[in-house]
């Protein structure tokens, strides 16, 4: 029994050496599995693994920040429109006065006074014409008129001398007359005495025959009259006609001399010789159709026409008497001052722009037809409407809008009515008012009365 004990004793002290030795195995392998669970550590950290934990936590964090705060968002207050606009518009540049000039005889060409560049005078003389054969018929006309002025002479010395005769003729039928009267009264008395038994039957015939003989004279006296105003009525009619004659030759020589006095070219007004297409000797031939040629060319160019075409959009803004500044290509540093003197009627139906023409005075001649010009428009504005950054614009498949903050900080949804496109600017019709404050940018997931964190927006540098 004893002994049984003693083996049991030995068995239990050899189990608890046999443990003390495995733990004391496992105690000498702890370091190792430290050791290893540093390098697992150490290889994380260089594969990524732990900056994606502390992405993960950012995320998580940015999240539940949404959840619980208002989001930040940049917003600009509406402003007013300027009070004066200014638009600059393209031009183009004529003189106030261009004509060609052609010939207005036939001939050739004796003579060439100017040339191109030569301001010339109203009236001055640019060139003459040889025109012989008008020369000869200003002499034939002249003829004629000398010819027509001696028939006028001829019928006025008749129609003279037939006012003579018919004055002569009157005197003879007042004479006539006389006469005729007093043989009336011998006639009377002495047919009253041969009834008395006064005078003798003969006497009294006698006197009636010299009373039939009166009256007989007065009668051709008066066809003697009616002769002499006929032939003076004759002689008025062959002086008018002479007359005519005289005044058709006239106006024949008048008219030639006219036409020949087109063989001096003159200038039709102040300006510069801006073409020359002839030299001496030339063939000319008059008229002004396709196949004759433009003798000269003048511009009168101490007042310049610019013409402009203005937008539909620009005008209202666009009125008579108005100043405009132009910029030429040719004088960058310089701005020349014009006068709105001219505004179409409507509008082209195809462009939908007005034709405006401007005056700029020219009294140096430094500018010259033809120059492309930049003309600056300067008006007030009679109606200023808000004006926004584009940037806060927000364009959905339904429209246009924009969301404005409230005082209570909360987003609220306009639909806006763009009156015009500025570039990076929108002046609005309808939508918001001056003074509202609009959000820039707005982002995608906004909503109408969302809580937001308004930020002023950095204002941008012009």
């Amino acid at each position: 029994m004893e002994h049984s004990n003693i083996e049991k004793r030995k068995q239990a002290i050899l189990a608890t050496q046999t443990s003390l030795s495995s733990a004391r195995k496992q105690f000498k392998l702890v370091p190792v599995l430290v050791a290893i669970f540093l390098v697992t550590f150490l290889a994380l950290i260089a594969f990524g693994a732990l900056p994606r934990i502390f992405q993960q936590q950012a995320l998580f964090l940015h999240t539940k920040a949404q959840l619980t705060e208002a989001p930040s968002v940049s917003v600009t207050i509406a402003q007013a429109g300027p009070a004066t606009e200014e638009f600059i518009l393209p031009g183009s540049t004529e003189a106030i006065q261009d004509a060609p000039i052609y010939a207005r005889v036939n001939g050739y060409l004796h003579k060439r006074y100017v040339n191109i560049g030569d301001h010339v005078r109203a009236g001055q003389v640019l060139a003459d014409i040889d025109t012989p054969e008008i020369d000869q018929q200003v002499e034939a006309a002249q003829s004629a008129v000398e010819q027509a002025n001696a028939s006028l002479d001829n019928a006025g010395e008749a129609l003279k001398k037939a006012k003579a005769d018919a004055l002569n003729a009157a005197d003879n039928v007042h004479k006539g007359e006389t006469d005729l009267q007093f043989y009336t009264a011998q006639v009377k008395r002495y047919v009253e005495l041969s009834k008395q038994g006064a005078v003798s039957l003969e006497d009294r015939d006698s006197h009636v025959q010299q009373y039939n003989s009166g009256v007989a004279i007065l009668d051709s006296l008066n066809d003697s009259v009616r002769s002499a105003k006929a032939t003076e009525n004759s002689a008025k009619a062959a002086v008018r006609v002479a007359q005519a004659a005289l005044d058709a030759a006239r106006a024949q020589y008048h008219q030639i001399e006219a036409t020949r006095s087109f063989k001096k070219v003159t200038a039709l007004f102040d300006g510069i010789v801006t073409q020359r297409n002839v030299d001496a000797g030339a063939l000319i031939t008059s008229g002004s159709n396709n196949s004759n040629t433009i003798l000269f060319e003048i511009a009168k160019t101490d007042i310049l026409r610019v013409f402009v075409y203005v937008p539909e959009q620009y005008v209202p803004y666009i009125h008579t008497k108005q100043q405009t500044l132009l910029n030429f290509q040719e004088y960058p540093l310089r701005d020349f001052t014009g006068v709105v003197t001219n505004i179409s009627g409507g509008l082209d139906p195809n462009s939908k722009t007005l034709q405006v023409e401007i005056h700029v005075p020219n009294p140096s001649h430094v500018l010259m037809p033809g120059m492309y010009a930049k003309v600056r428009f300067r008006a007030p504005m009679e109606i200023r409407l808000p004006v926004v950054p584009a940037t806060t614009l927000q364009t959905r498949a339904d429209g246009n809008f924009i969301y404005t903050v409230d005082s209570e900080k909360r987003a609220h949804m306009h639909k806006l009515e763009i009156a015009r496109d500025m570039g990076g600017q929108l002046e609005v019709f309808k939508g918001i008012a001056i003074g509202d404050t609009v959000i820039v940018n707005p982002p995608d997931d906004i909503q109408d009365g969302m809580l937001i964190n308004p930020v002023p927006a950095p204002k941008s540098e012009k």
